[in-house]
């Protein structure tokens, strides 16, 4: 099968040791390259020049178009599909063309600021007849794949109940980079309450099924914090925070099962465990647990358990034969590599379409306008 000619939209330059602002480009860059199944033909930035710089920076070499305009990516029929990854506020506006030139898409999650565009999206996608993948990772990661297989098969008989508690370091007092004062803004569509547990309500949806009714309660320990600029330079002294940084979320699934999750914000945890996931079925329960880290990027010392009752819990294997160029991207970028890789084999459970991207945003946007606040 010939390879899918694809083109990134918002590939910066340049690329820090760290996480930086503008820069996520890189891993999905990193994955395409070192896929089989891809070509990357094209790279569309702001400006034909910043095109340019990336594919020369990148050594994408010759064969690489540089676009400045996203109606010549659109209407190029060189291009069979495009990944957005640029800030979230001009997601709907390059997303719809693109769908409506029946182009196959991958946008970064979370995909637009509000319900009603994801949905426009998700719709359009569908009359369209094209795939549209969201880019929340998290279920592509093969210890959440292995959770769903077990309950599919009913290793614990029915999931009676679910409890999900996360702790993350996006601690946002006394300091706060200005580039990333969107994730403090609840109505921004990408704050803490989006971006962290979005990406886990996505994997928690795959594997046990919607919510049929959801409550929230949410919290801000710090209200202002100071902005600063790459060099550690004070922009503002006093940002007001409106982002939850303490979320507690607890509802009924569809199956009838009751669940719950939790994300407190801190700087480092007690017992060194950034998550603990218990699922209790009527025949035993399963245990993930991980150290602190990025829940959809798969952290590290994931360990899964399995009890079946009466009998030991063991722990259970997850890591399956996996192409050899999965190993040789970084922590960061793998699971990224691994929903390209269910992208072009057609395997759908292992990414994320724009409806069930809908049905997160949907469940956000319910737990943010019923909170109640601490």
């Amino acid at each position: 099968m010939a390879p899918i000619r694809i083109c990134i939209v918002g590939l910066a330059a340049t690329s820090s040791a760290g996480y930086k602002t503008g820069e996520w480009g890189i891993q999905h860059l990193n994955s395409l390259k070192s896929s089989p199944h891809y070509q990357i033909v094209g790279i569309c930035n702001s400006s034909l020049a910043s095109a340019q710089k990336s594919i020369e920076s990148h050594k994408l070499g010759p064969d690489v178009k540089a676009y400045s305009s996203l109606d010549e990516v659109a209407s190029d029929p060189t291009i069979d599909m495009v990944s957005i990854v640029v800030a979230i506020g001009k997601h709907y506006d390059l997303v719809k063309p693109l769908l409506q030139h029946k182009k196959d898409v991958l946008v970064e999650f979370p995909i637009a600021p509000t319900v009603a565009e994801v949905e426009e999206l998700a719709t359009l996608a569908k009359s369209a007849g094209v795939k549209a993948a969201s880019g929340s990772q998290g279920r592509a990661h093969p210890a959440f794949q292995r959770m769903k297989d077990l309950i599919r098969s009913g290793a614990i008989g029915d999931v009676v109940f679910s409890t999900l508690n996360g702790h993350n370091a996006l601690v946002a007092a006394p300091m706060w980079p200005e580039s990333q004062s969107i994730f403090l803004n609840i109505d921004s569509g990408i704050s803490r309450l989006h971006l962290v547990v979005g990406h886990i309500l996505d994997t928690h949806l795959n594997i046990l099924g919607d919510f049929k009714d959801i409550q929230s309660t949410l919290k801000t320990q710090n209200s202002k914090t100071k902005l600063v600029d790459d060099k550690g330079n004070v922009t503002q002294e006093n940002f007001h925070i409106t982002a939850p940084d303490t979320i507690l979320l607890q509802g009924v699934l569809e199956s009838g099962a009751l669940a719950s999750v939790t994300m407190r914000t801190s700087t480092e945890p007690v017992d060194n465990t950034g998550f603990r996931w218990i699922i209790s079925g009527t025949k035993g329960e399963l245990e993930l647990t991980s150290d602190p880290g990025i829940f959809h990027w798969g952290p590290t010392g994931l360990k899964l358990k399995l009890k079946e009752f009466g009998s030991e819990a063991k722990e259970i294997d997850f890591n399956p034969s996996e192409p050899e160029h999965l190993s040789q991207m970084s922590y960061s970028g793998q699971n990224v590599a691994r929903v390209y890789e269910a992208f072009a084999k057609g395997e759908e459970d292992g990414y994320a379409t724009l409806d069930a991207a809908l049905k997160v945003h949907k469940a956000l946007e319910k737990a943010k306008t019923n909170a109640v606040w601490a």
